[in-house]
């Protein structure tokens, strides 16, 4: 997806792209985390998806939202300077 300027729609794309980014990174690690102590240890598989949802979100929203504003501002900003040139 390519955008022509640094604007709104630019800025709420990076939001959610890395919250989305941030809650499979999380999720997936614990998951993986409980899958290796499963087969490790040979006890019954236990992942609550619920609690491991929420607890990557929790993360997730907050993380992506500073990162995502963070290179919007930063996108911002080196347009603004080159536009000056």
């Amino acid at each position: 997806m390519r955008f022509k300027k640094v604007g709104f729609p630019l800025f709420i794309f990076l939001i959610v792209y890395w919250m989305v980014a941030i809650f499979l990174i999380v999720f997936l690690l614990s998951f993986g985390i409980a899958l290796i102590f499963h087969l490790k240890n040979g006890n019954e598989f236990y992942f609550d998806f619920f609690k491991e949802s929420t607890y990557s979100l929790s993360k997730a929203i907050p993380g992506g939202g500073i990162l995502g504003g963070g290179i919007w501002i930063k996108a911002k900003l080196q347009e603004r300077k080159d536009s000056i040139k």
